[in-house]
């Protein structure tokens, strides 16, 4: 198996405008087996089915974030939600 991932960045951090994200995921398996292809078509689907990273790019999830600074929490304010 081969997996691609495509990722873009625009905007400058000097002018705090920089954004970055993924733009897609290739994968490729390569099997050899005596199954039909029938068989071959369903694991590989299963599979898709069960892989956290398809599932966590393709579906929107919620995105939480914690910091601290010296030992104490840091208020980051509210996320962005540009989607």
């Amino acid at each position: 198996m081969e997996q691609v991932m495509h990722f873009y960045t625009k905007g400058s951090i000097r002018e705090k405008t920089v954004e970055n994200g993924c733009l897609g995921l290739e994968t490729h398996v390569d099997v050899t087996s005596d199954e039909p292809p029938e068989r071959i078509r369903e694991l590989i689907r299963m599979g898709e089915r069960m892989c956290y990273t398809v599932q966590s790019l393709s579906d929107r999830m919620v995105f939480r974030m914690r910091a601290s600074l010296n030992g104490e929490d840091l208020l980051l304010g509210e996320p962005r939600d540009d989607r």
